[in-house]
């Protein structure tokens, strides 16, 4: 079940599941904003309203809620570039799409979910083998619509480099380097 229904798979409410979602959408909104670092019991708890202990009921430790909170963000990443590569026919559009999910003018906060995890990778093991998770689903979906692995790893990677330097500086011209990775990419179009 989705840790963010709150209906359980015999039709009923489930409390727990939708408690859950809450406590994963709001490290989400708090890793976004502000860090992995900054995640604890008692921010989440702050941030919601609620007790320590009701966080600590759903979830068994925080190991638990920064799992549950990136592959929550690397779901809303997979079904996201699943709806733009089955909408493309073309290596060029469906990288440029997958660029602009990861803008600062995206609707979610998946991508600074991701790339706070992704900077904790460098000196975190947890983060980094949560980061190998994520980015083999995300080149699963990929590799799935574009024919094979290789060009799933290209599109991933032509995403995060140029996502990444769009994050960090205000002056990088996103549009005029997916021009030129139309230009390399020219001859390659999906099987």
């Amino acid at each position: 079940m989705d840790t963010l229904s709150p209906i359980a798979s015999s039709g009923r409410l489930d409390v727990a599941g939708a408690r859950r979602g809450q406590i994963t959408a709001a490290v989400r909104r708090l890793v976004a904003t502000e860090g992995v670092g900054a995640v604890t019991i008692a921010r989440i708890a702050a941030l919601m309203g609620t007790s320590r202990g009701v966080v600590n009921y759903h979830f068994e430790n925080k190991e638990e809620i920064l799992r549950a909170a990136l592959l929550s963000a690397g779901k809303d990443a997979s079904a996201a570039t699943d709806q733009i590569v089955t909408e493309s026919h073309d290596l060029e559009s469906v990288i440029e799409l997958v660029v602009s999910l990861a803008s600062k003018n995206s609707d979610s906060d998946w991508w600074h979910v991701y790339t706070a995890f992704l900077a904790e990778a460098t000196h975190d093991e947890f983060a980094k083998e949560m980061i190998r998770a994520i980015d083999r689903s995300f080149r699963a979906h990929l590799a799935k619509a574009l024919g094979d692995e290789p060009r799933a790893a290209l599109v991933l990677a032509v995403m995060k480099g140029l996502a990444l330097q769009w994050l960090v500086d205000d002056d990088f011209q996103a549009n005029q380097a997916l021009r030129s990775a139309r230009g390399l990419f020219g001859g390659w179009s999906p099987t």
